[in-house]
């Protein structure tokens, strides 16, 4: 664990002062027709001269003129490469057992990543000239510095494996030589090249949307699932900007299969949408999964409509999905913005529950004149509640001349009573308590007297 940290902390440090490659275009610059790749592998190949390599179980690094090149796996378990541009030329190579990367440039300096590029004073590096490695007893290979000529030798004996070999090392309990400007592994009597295969992600940044800016708003979706096979690659996209391209988050190699809603199809994509967001990915790389519509459980109310309103203002969407790409319209709160419930949608892969609803709103033209629309849409479906108000229909009738009406005036009879017997105990209170402070004013009085008669009087007694 403490060697893949130092692994992971020297590629981030290279990572940080990386010059990525753009890689190749996904899509005909001529055209913005969708096309997804069925991989983004890519296979390392050199230009120029490999000065040194260094090898930390998995992870390689290759230096040639002033580049440095790594190809590690990430978390998600794809190998990346990462370049670094150094100001002068690289001359040697190393990992050491912690796995810190470290480098001599042809002005004998030398740095090391740990976790930033630093200079250090020294480095004990292997050698790139060696003629002869040694394994184990009598075991041991040499090189011929003349034709490159690579031998192996055990137990007095030798095996010729090749010429034109270069650079050889050992890392761990392996051998690595270079051969054609290759990097190849030697075992006992064989050499075999390296597996130098990568992925890489950036060419999801030049995915053409094609026609998904225009189809996420289509008014006519249809509910449709799928099965995304696994092994196959997803791009999540941010649903909330779709230009001319889509705008990639990441990508990544699923590790199992994964069940989705298929929002519409673009050139040979489709975008899809999980808990997770929106993703985009090749339409051969999906499997039908049969979508069979639940109930429309929307409470019928007393004038046998399906109706309901929002609580609170809330978007409505062309499809059960919450992006600004498939919002198409704004459903104000309140009961005097009545819809239509007319589809319920929910799955067993999705958390959020949606009705598909219908309404009119009033637009304006082009030309300034009013119309009303037809708006069809998905509402979350905890915007919405119930709309039954009966007693819309039954309003009081207006003006005194016409006849009362008993069932349409309850309300205001019933108010009546209760503001005239309010009104009648308000007066008994107030009579109740002036009688009440007349008596306590009476009763004061009397007391006073009585005292002042039986109090003696201080003046006589002076007398």
């Amino acid at each position: 664990m403490k060697a893949k940290k130092h692994v992971t902390i020297a590629l981030a440090a290279l990572c940080a002062a990386a010059l990525i490659p753009s890689g190749a275009l996904f899509a005909d610059a001529d055209t913005e027709q969708t096309v997804y790749p069925q991989d983004f592998e890519r296979e390392l190949t050199f230009e120029s001269p490999i000065r040194d390599y260094a090898v930390y179980g998995d992870t390689f690094a290759f230096a040639y003129n002033t580049s440095v090149c790594v190809l590690a796996y990430d978390d998600s378990g794809e190998r990346k490469r990462t370049d670094f541009t150094h100001e002068s030329e690289v001359s040697l190579l190393d990992y050491d057992e912690e796995g810190t990367l470290y480098f001599k440039n042809t002005s004998g300096i030398t740095y090391k990543f740990a976790p930033e590029l630093t200079q250090i004073e020294s480095h004990d590096f292997p050698s790139t000239t060696t003629s002869k490695l040694d394994i184990a007893d009598d075991i041991f290979y040499t090189l011929a510095k003349a034709d490159g000529t690579l031998t192996y030798w055990h137990s007095g004996e030798y095996e010729v494996i090749d010429n034109g070999f270069s650079i050889i090392k050992r890392y761990a309990d392996t051998v690595y030589a270079i051969k054609d400007n290759l990097p190849y592994k030697i075992e006992s009597g064989a050499a075999t090249p390296l597996n130098l295969a990568y992925t890489d992600f950036n060419g999801a940044d030049h995915i053409y949307s094609g026609e998904a800016k225009t189809a996420l708003k289509g008014d006519n979706y249809t509910v449709k699932t799928a099965i995304v096979r696994g092994g196959s690659y997803c791009t999540q996209v941010d649903p909330d900007e779709i230009g001319e391209k889509f705008k990639q988050i990441n990508t990544r190699k699923l590790d199992g299969e994964k069940p989705c809603l298929v929002l519409c199809e673009t050139g040979n994509a489709s975008v899809i949408a999980t808990n997770n967001g929106m993703f985009i990915t090749a339409t051969e790389n999906l499997t039908e999964y049969a979508y069979t519509p639940p109930l429309n459980d929307w409470k019928t109310n007393s004038q046998g409509k399906k109706a309901a309103y929002a609580i609170e203002n809330v978007g409505v969407y062309s499809s059960p999905f919450m992006c600004a790409s498939t919002r198409v319209a704004e459903l104000e709160s309140g009961s005097k913005n009545v819809v239509e419930v007319t589809e319920k949608f929910t799955c067993d892969f999705l958390k959020t529950v949606f009705y598909r609803v219908t309404f009119t709103k009033e637009v304006q033209g082009e030309n300034g004149e009013n119309g009303i629309q037809v708006v069809t849409g998905f509402v979350a479906a905890n915007f919405l509640t119930e709309y039954d108000f009966a007693a819309e229909d039954n309003q009081p009738t207006e003006g005194g001349d016409k006849e009362f009406k008993y069932e349409t005036n309850v309300p205001s009879v019933i108010l009546a009573i209760i503001i005239v017997g309010l009104v009648i105990i308000a007066v008994l209170y107030i009579s109740l308590v002036g009688t009440k402070n007349g008596k306590d004013k009476k009763k004061k009085k009397k007391v006073k007297e009585k005292k002042r008669v039986e109090e003696p009087d201080d003046y006589d007694d002076e007398e």
